[in-house]
């Protein structure tokens, strides 16, 4: 039977602020789901012993790059973090505890790893979703720093940021200064979702990819085109009221966009369904 929402240990997780929340508790709950006897406290603390590492080998000094030099000695040298460049779609791939665990993961996860365990170790590090490859970006007063995680914490300037969007879509894509902005937690965690969404749709597991998109509502319920995947993944779960709700939403909140009359053509299809059915 499908939790409903207040039922959902995720959902309160999701409604509280961007400054209450903390990043790998979202994250380590979103991996609960498929892993129901996982111990988050457990996984909480293996993050805080590596801070408590770091934060002894960072004393005393004071330059961002010693830091960064200190974080990634630790984590992709010492504790053998790397992305996992054989397997890189794998679902496990997604879920926190799975790469504590193994070691390897994707940007976003492995960046996950790095902000938090760099955060408890007193380091300004924040997400930045540079589009189809997650970044991390060290803070500082006069020009931030910007690591790719996946490349053990290599630095990232212009021309390799350029590379990277080369790499990713095969094409010349201007690189423009919006696809460096920082990312909430929330926006990490639900892009994470998103990854969940995809892969469990390709396998056909459309009870757990409806979990994760309702899950990614629930963190951005502003965000237009989530509730289009939404609508979608409950008309393949027959949920079809609640589908013609989430079309609603995307309507709503999207205005007129190329994709409206078949929007509306799918919300003409479910109300006769559900005639039928009545």
């Amino acid at each position: 039977m499908k939790k409903t929402p207040k039922s959902d240990p995720f959902f309160a997780f999701a409604n509280l602020d961007n400054d209450e929340m903390q990043l790998a508790t979202g994250a380590l709950l979103i991996a609960q789901s498929e892993y129901p006897e996982l111990d988050i406290e457990a996984c909480l603390h293996e993050l805080d012993k590596m801070a408590d590492t770091v934060r002894e080998r960072i004393q005393g000094t004071t330059l961002p790059e010693q830091h960064i030099a200190a974080l990634n000695r630790y984590l992709f040298e010492e504790k053998g973090f790397t992305g996992n460049i054989d397997n890189y779609y794998a679902l496990g791939n997604n879920f926190l505890n799975v790469v504590l665990k193994n070691k390897t993961g994707i940007p976003i996860t492995l960046g996950v790893v790095y902000i938090e365990v760099g955060r408890r170790a007193g380091l300004p590090l924040v997400g930045v979703n540079f589009p189809s490859h997650f970044l991390v970006k060290y803070r500082r007063e006069h020009l931030d720093i910007l690591l790719d995680v996946f490349e053990s914490g290599m630095f990232m300037d212009d021309e390799r940021l350029r590379e990277r969007l080369q790499a990713n879509f095969g094409e010349d894509v201007p690189l423009e200064r919006n696809m460096l902005a920082e990312a909430t937690d929330k926006e990490i965690l639900a892009r994470i979702l998103r990854n969940l969404t995809r892969a469990y749709t390709l396998l056909e597991q459309y009870d757990k990819a409806l979990t994760a998109a309702e899950r990614i509502t629930w963190l951005l319920p502003k965000v237009t085109g989530d509730y289009r995947t939404l609508g979608y993944l409950y008309y393949k779960n027959h949920a079809y009221g609640e589908s013609i709700t989430a079309f609603e939403t995307y309507l709503q909140l999207a205005g007129k966009t190329p994709d409206t009359a078949a929007v509306e053509q799918n919300i003409q299809h479910l109300h006769k369904l559900l005639s039928r059915l009545n």
